[in-house]
């Protein structure tokens, strides 16, 4: 029997890593990026949205069915020779140390703007980071259980928004489909962003103990990712309404200001300190996924010793967006990118893999 620390995951615990993963920091201001182009009917773009995913969810099935013990990284070198192969995964890995960063900046400036101004934001950051390493130390199997565990939590917290359905007024999602089929599309790329982490599941499919269900547990944390990501975005709109979200900085916290709980005078915040919990295993999935990567360039190197050493740097990197302005104006500007890089590294993998598939090892 295998430790509970090892890095062999169920398919069950494969699709909580995948959710936990793509739900980040943005899911609190996602109706802000689809309302200015889709208006009232973000919440179809947010959910068409997940095309991206559910295509890098078909290629890595693809992959894991021709080399099942083999991730991206290898098949990179395989494909490319390992010199091109090696630039191309350093690129793949700066895309991770990218999440790692402004997200956890953006939470620790979420909770110090809204949790504990009293502290510096360093201050905050180096408890965040540090929290993060710890969890990626132990392994993708408790990292899993700890993705489940957020899992509950970012369910529970959906549910009780609901609240907002006896306050909102549905006047302000209709009339759907009113802003027309094109501009809904063209929202959804805003969306599909906001799935950005599914690329963990190239890294991490060897790893699932029954290969034959990696289609059906991936396309399953898309859908749900999806689920969430439309009702958040719906419900937003439904109690705020579409001229006032772009004016607010995490629109999704207003919602929060509707339930009302007797023994908690102010659910706020208490909404906003459990989200703040749930995105940091987000930034535990993408510390894993750097220093997973920097393992294969430094094989003798233990992953944990790994993760330690690269504390600093990712602690100083995430400092440098200096500002939310700063941090979001520079992911608009790289993000798309990323993706489109993201899309063609995989796709043109898959195709070699495929084309010479039993000449390739």
């Amino acid at each position: 029997m295998k430790k509970v620390g090892s890095n062999d995951i169920s398919p069950g615990e494969f699709t909580f890593l995948l959710i936990g993963s793509m739900i980040g920091v943005g899911i609190l201001s996602l109706p802000n990026d689809l309302v200015v182009v889709a208006k009232q009917d973000a919440w179809i773009s947010a959910f068409i949205g997940a095309v991206y995913p559910l295509y890098m969810v078909i290629i890595a099935s693809i992959l894991c069915k021709i080399h099942p013990k083999k991730n991206i990284l290898v098949l990179s070198k395989i494909c490319f020779g390992k010199f091109i192969g090696n630039i191309l995964n350093i690129i793949f890995l700066l895309y991770f140390v990218l999440f790692t960063t402004s997200i956890a900046f953006q939470v620790s400036l979420i909770k110090w703007t809204l949790i504990v101004s009293f502290l510096s934001l360093q201050k905050i950051l180096i408890v965040i980071l540090a929290l993060a390493a710890y969890t990626a130390t132990k392994g993708l199997k408790i990292l899993a259980r700890v993705n489940q565990l957020m899992f509950i939590l970012t369910i529970l917290l959906s549910i009780i928004l609901c609240a907002a359905l006896f306050q909102g007024n549905y006047l302000n999602i209709f009339p759907i489909l009113g802003s027309g089929v094109l501009n809904i599309v063209k929202a959804s790329q805003y969306s599909a962003f906001a799935f950005g982490g599914i690329e963990i599941i190239f890294l991490i499919y060897p790893f699932i103990t029954d290969k034959t269900k990696v289609m059906k547990a991936s396309i399953k944390g898309v859908l749900i990712t999806a689920i969430i990501y439309a009702w958040i975005t719906f419900i937003t709109i439904y109690y705020v309404g579409i001229d006032i979200i772009p004016k607010m900085l995490w629109s999704v916290n207003m919602v929060a200001k509707t339930v009302r709980i007797p023994t908690i005078s102010n659910f706020k915040f208490v909404f906003v300190v459990i989200w703040a919990l749930i995105i940091c295993k987000t930034i535990a999935n993408n510390y894993f996924a750097t220093a997973f990567i920097l393992k294969d360039f430094f094989k003798k190197t233990e992953i944990k010793k790994i993760v330690y050493i690269i504390y600093p740097l990712i602690f100083y990197l995430s400092l440098k967006y200096s500002n939310l302005s700063t941090a979001t104006s520079f992911l608009n500007f790289i993000t798309p990118k990323y993706v489109l890089f993201n899309v063609a590294y995989v796709t043109i993998i898959t195709l070699i893999i495929y084309v010479k598939k039993g000449q390739l090892k």
